[in-house]
C-alpha cells in the first residue's frame, strides 16, 4: 500500500507542477509530505533546505515595512515555501519506493503521456488552423518541463526500467514522440536548459581539461550562430512562418532579457516596450531598490515594483507588479544581496557534486543529476524566477535524487 501511495503522490506532484499553479502544487506537495514525513534527512538536502529557509528569513523582514500587506506577504511566503515543500515531499515519498529506479522511470512515463497528448492535440488542431508561431504556441502550449526532464533522463540514465522493456518498438516510438513533441513547443529556454543539463551530467561543464575543450566548442558554435543571427533579418510578423518566427524570437533573446530601453511611461503606444519587457522589469527593480537603499535585504515579502502604467495581467488591470520575469531581479527585489548570495550558494552546493568520488555507478548517476539540476536552476533564473516558477521540476529532481543517494549509501 505504501508503494502505491508513494507512486500516486509522486505522479500527483508532477501533474500539479505541469498545471503551473502555485496553490495546487503547494497543497499537493504538502499533502504528500505530511503523509510520508519521517523526520530523517540527508546532509546534502539539509544544506539546501537551510539555505532556502535563510532566504525566507531575509524576505520575512518585509513584514516590518509599510508596503507589505498581509495578503501580499503570505503570497510571497508561500511562493518561496512551495519549492521547498515539493523537494521534501519528493524526498520522503521516494524513500518509500522499494525499487528506487522507479523514481526516474515515473517521470519518463508521465513525459511520454504528455508528449502523446501534445502531438494528438496538434494533429487535431492543424485540421482546423494554419497558425503562425505565436498562434501555434498559444493553441498547443509554450512549454512542458515534464517532457524536458523526461528527455534528459532518457538521454542520460542508462538503467531506466523502461529501457529494458520487451516492447522495444513501442519504446522507440514513445521516445521519438517525446523528442518531436519537445521541439514543437519552440521554446528557446527549454532547448538551452536541456543541452546544459545533458552536458553537465556527462561532466562537460566541469572545471577540467574536458570542460575547457567543451567551453571552446560552445564559444565557437555560439559565435557562429550569433553571426548568422546578426545577418538574418526576420520577416514582418504577419508574414512569418513557424520556423522564421522562432528564428526571430531567438534573434531577439538578448535584447528581450538583458537590454532595457528608456521608455516614456506616458506614451500610449507601447509596442516598442513589449519586446524588451523582461529587461524593462529588471531595470525597474534595480532602480526602486537603489532608491529605497535596501540593497542588503531587499524590499521583502509583499513588496511590488511600479510598472509606471496600468497593464492587463491575468485578466486584471495592474500597475504594481508583485513579481518579475527575471529570477535574479526577483530574488534581489524580495531578499536583496543576502538572498542572491544564498540562492547562488544552492547552485554551488549542487555543482560541487561534480567533484565527489562516487561509491558506484548508481551514485555517479545521482551526482550527475544533481549537477544537471543546478544548471537547470541557473539557466532558468536568467529568464524566469528560477526554482520559484510554478512549473519548474528542479525541486522535484533534487529531492528525489538525494533520496536515492541516501538509500544507496
Amino acid at each position: 500500500m505504501n508503494q502505491l501511495t508513494a507512486k500516486i503522490g509522486l505522479v500527483a506532484i508532477i501533474i500539479a507542477l505541469w498545471a503551473e499553479s502555485v496553490e495546487l502544487s503547494f497543497v499537493v506537495a504538502l499533502a504528500v509530505l505530511l503523509l510520508h514525513f519521517n523526520g530523517r534527512m540527508s546532509k546534502g538536502l539539509s544544506q539546501i533546505v537551510l539555505l532556502i529557509l535563510a532566504m525566507m528569513a531575509v524576505g520575512s523582514l518585509g513584514i516590518f515595512t509599510r508596503q507589505a500587506g498581509v495578503y501580499g506577504f503570505v503570497k510571497d511566503l508561500v511562493y518561496f515555501l512551495r519549492p521547498l515543500t515539493v523537494m521534501l515531499a519528493t524526498y520522503y515519498a521516494v524513500q518509500k519506493l522499494r525499487s528506487k529506479a522507479d523514481f526516474y522511470n515515473l517521470i519518463v512515463l508521465v513525459g511520454f503521456g504528455f508528449a502523446l497528448l501534445h502531438l494528438l492535440d496538434i494533429g487535431i488542431g492543424l485540421l482546423r488552423y494554419r497558425p503562425n508561431l505565436q498562434k501555434f504556441r498559444e493553441l498547443f502550449g509554450k512549454l512542458n518541463h515534464v517532457e524536458m526532464v523526461a528527455l534528459f533522463l532518457v538521454a542520460c540514465i542508462r538503467d531506466l526500467p523502461i529501457k529494458k522493456t520487451r516492447f522495444t518498438l513501442f519504446y522507440k516510438i514513445a521516445v521519438a514522440a517525446l523528442i518531436f513533441s519537445f521541439l514543437l513547443y519552440f521554446s528557446r529556454t527549454m532547448i538551452v536548459v536541456l543541452l546544459l543539463m545533458i552536458m553537465a551530467y556527462y561532466g562537460y561543464l566541469k572545471l577540467n581539461a574536458k570542460g575547457v575543450v567543451m567551453g571552446l566548442v560552445l564559444l565557437g558554435f555560439g559565435a557562429g550562430f550569433a553571426f548568422f543571427l546578426s545577418q538574418y533579418e526576420p520577416e514582418e510578423q504577419k508574414n512569418q512562418t513557424v520556423l522564421t518566427g522562432f528564428l526571430a524570437k531567438v534573434k531577439n533573446s538578448y535584447t528581450e532579457t538583458f537590454e532595457p530601453i528608456k521608455f516614456d511611461t506616458y506614451l500610449k503606444d507601447r509596442r516598442s516596450l513589449w519586446p524588451r519587457w523582461r529587461a524593462y522589469e529588471a531595470s525597474l527593480v534595480l532602480n526602486e531598490v537603489d532608491q529605497e537603499r535596501k540593497w542588503l535585504q531587499g524590499k521583502g515579502f509583499g513588496s511590488t515594483v511600479d510598472a509606471g502604467f496600468e497593464l492587463r495581467l491575468n485578466g486584471e488591470m495592474i500597475q504594481h507588479l508583485p513579481t518579475v520575469h527575471n529570477g535574479v531581479a526577483y530574488v534581489y527585489m524580495k531578499t536583496g544581496v543576502l538572498g542572491l548570495l544564498l540562492y547562488f550558494t544552492i547552485f554551488i552546493v549542487l555543482y560541487l557534486y561534480n567533484y565527489l568520488n562516487p561509491k558506484g555507478q548508481a551514485h555517479k548517476s545521482y551526482n550527475g543529476v544533481l549537477v544537471a539540476a543546478g544548471f537547470y536552476m541557473l539557466a532558468a533564473t536568467m529568464v524566469v524566477t528560477g526554482i520559484f516558477k510554478p512549473y519548474m521540476m528542479v525541486g522535484f529532481l533534487i529531492g528525489g535524487s538525494f533520496a536515492l543517494k541516501k538509500e544507496g549509501a
